[in-house]
């Protein structure tokens, strides 16, 4: 690496410089590949971890002990490059005299006070300037993440702010995926907090809690002989999109290999080429597809990685997978039709049939 910097640069190359270029090249390669469509854009959204909501005149208990985990989740998406921002609830000097004052008579987060700052656990995680907002949800957030495809909400208080916020964005962004991580949100109290994740649920904004996922997992069972079918629990699966569904049926066709984006338009759109417009309906499918399985609390049967998607053979129960295993009962039930819905499954289809006895 030192050695091609000298020859691209010419100069002497220390290990400061290597350093600097390496990020810089790192940086505009992941750039690449999110134009490329290759993976989806994710921003992660902290909401007023301050001082006063923290340890000071409207602190809580409960926002001091998600400080910890909070501080840690900033640290883990930044190490995947998620863009970051902060937002800071800011109030002037006449604070008493407006509405909100009216109403909730404590001074709080006064413009240039102590209690306005970003708690210091944060502070170094902070890239890009703080938005500002004067009211419960910022009217400029909507502008600042325009650009990405998933946001994920966390921070205080769940029942002001982080709904209002959350609310605001799935007003503005109805196909985006929006997702608010209970476990690193607090609210004024325990039963507020719970009562405005019921709420934002209701308005189709995904709650991540993984105290759900640490629950039994639902059982899910695929079924390929004849048209393709998901059931979760017995209870068959609605796709929000038919291209959706089919994405699901050809990765289970797969059986756990991944596939590339690439991949998944030769397949869903054979007789485009693979054009902007093409990559983002297969950024839509994706999404798609994955605020389906996490809707039903199933998203786990996916793995993702960079350009590449695939299932976790381990996590259903499919007849397919059976057959090819020879258990009597598959072998027996196969009657020679296997995801009729789907023209690419001929091939699977036919190798079905010389196989079975």
């Amino acid at each position: 690496f030192k050695t091609v910097f000298e020859i691209l640069f010419g100069g002497y190359a220390t290990p400061t410089k290597c350093v600097a270029f390496w990020r810089w090249a790192l940086n505009s390669y992941n750039k690449k590949k999110i134009e490329m469509g290759y993976i989806l854009k994710k921003a992660l959204i902290i909401i007023d971890m301050q001082n006063d909501f923290v340890s000071g005149v409207l602190g809580t208990a409960k926002a001091k002990a998600i400080v910890p985990d909070i501080v840690e989740k900033v640290k883990e998406e930044q190490q995947k490059n998620t863009d970051c921002f902060f937002l800071l609830d800011t109030h002037e000097e006449n604070y008493l005299e407006t509405q909100e004052g009216k109403k909730l008579p404590t001074p709080h987060c006064i413009r240039g006070t102590q209690g306005q700052l970003l708690i210091e656990e944060l502070a170094p995680f902070v890239k890009t300037a703080p938005i500002e907002k004067t009211a419960f949800a910022s009217l400029l957030l909507p502008q600042k993440v325009d650009k990405y495809d998933e946001l994920e909400l966390i921070g205080l208080c769940t029942d002001i702010c982080v709904l209002s916020n959350a609310i605001l964005l799935k007003a503005h962004f109805p196909e985006k995926e929006i997702i608010v991580n209970a476990d690193l949100c607090a609210g004024t109290t325990a039963k507020f907090h719970q009562d405005a994740l019921s709420l934002m649920e209701q308005c189709q904004i995904t709650i991540y809690s993984a105290g759900k996922i640490s629950q039994k997992k639902p059982e899910i069972t695929v079924n390929t002989f004849g048209n393709f079918e998901v059931f979760v629990n017995n209870r068959p699966i609605k796709f929000s999109r038919s291209k959706s569904k089919e994405l699901l049926a050809f990765l289970i066709d797969r059986q756990g290999a991944g596939i590339t984006n690439a991949e998944i338009a030769s397949i869903l759109y054979e007789d485009k080429g693979y054009n902007r417009s093409v990559k983002n309906q297969v950024q839509t499918v994706i999404s798609g597809l994955l605020t389906d399985l996490r809707n039903e609390g199933i998203e786990d049967m996916i793995i993702r990685q960079w350009n590449h998607i695939a299932v976790d053979t381990s996590r259903f129960q499919c007849d397919y997978y059976d057959f090819l295993n020879k258990k009597k009962s598959a072998v027996n039930k196969f009657a020679g039709e296997y995801m009729s819905n789907y023209s690419w499954a001929e091939w699977t289809t036919g190798y079905l049939i010389d196989n079975h006895k």
